[in-house]
């Protein structure tokens, strides 16, 4: 009976781990070019969601700085969602009153998606990267200077 649980324990470790998201590594170029959006925002607040059955996160966002947006001269939404589950590649706790560097692509129009893997990541020393999703105090000098020049 143990051989049969501990079976089954690790076959749905391994169910888990088939469908956590997984990213493939872009350069953060390859990631900004491939963005619609890419703002310096800061979370105001946080509000859970249905939309087609699926569970979402809406945060309401200061865009303190826009680096991108592919609806000029329309300016970004106030209002970015994320699917509910960090497995899914969503953004489920973004901190309250945090400033991130945050970027995805438009849906239904003007509605702002973001997903773990349209981030703009950087790598540290060890070719780890930092985080899924940058807070702006994480972003380096470098990449703030070419952000802010639109030539990442």
């Amino acid at each position: 009976m143990k051989h049969c649980v501990t079976l089954f324990l690790l076959f749905s470790l391994l169910i888990v781990a088939l469908k956590a998201c997984k990213c493939g590594s872009l350069s953060p170029k390859e990631s900004y070019s491939n963005a619609q959006w890419v703002t310096r925002a800061k979370i105001l607040r946080r509000q859970s969601k249905k939309i087609d059955g699926m569970g979402y996160i809406e945060y309401k966002v200061n865009h303190i700085d826009v680096f991108k947006n592919k609806r000029k001269p329309r300016k970004l939404p106030d209002e970015i969602t994320t699917l509910a589950s960090s497995a899914a590649c969503g953004f489920p706790s973004l901190g309250i009153g945090k400033e991130y560097l945050l970027s995805g692509r438009f849906v239904e129009g003007d509605v702002l998606r973001m997903y773990a893997c349209e981030q703009i990541i950087v790598k540290i020393k060890d070719g780890k990267p930092l985080d899924v999703v940058l807070e702006w105090n994480e972003v380096p000098n470098d990449l703030r200077k070419k952000l802010n020049s639109g030539n990442v």
